[in-house]
């Protein structure tokens, strides 16, 4: 069950997944806007924003094992 355990986000992460989507959603309308293709760049920029805030997650995820929790001692 721990690899069931490592799909599910926190509150921060699922905040920062967001933020992400914002933006690459947004700058996928703007440079659609300007090569007159607004639906394949804003899809192309939500696909793009969910795997870089997955890496992004991913990564911090590795980083934090190290800290100690005191109240599972």
């Amino acid at each position: 069950m721990k690899y069931i355990d490592n799909l599910f986000l926190t509150d921060d992460e699922i905040r920062t997944l967001a933020i992400f989507l914002a933006y690459g959603i947004g700058l996928g309308i703007l440079v659609g806007m300007f090569l007159s293709k607004i639906e394949l760049y804003f899809a192309l920029g939500g696909v793009i924003s969910v795997l870089v805030s997955l890496s992004k997650i991913y990564i911090e995820r590795i980083k934090k094992p190290n800290e100690i929790n005191i109240n599972k001692l």
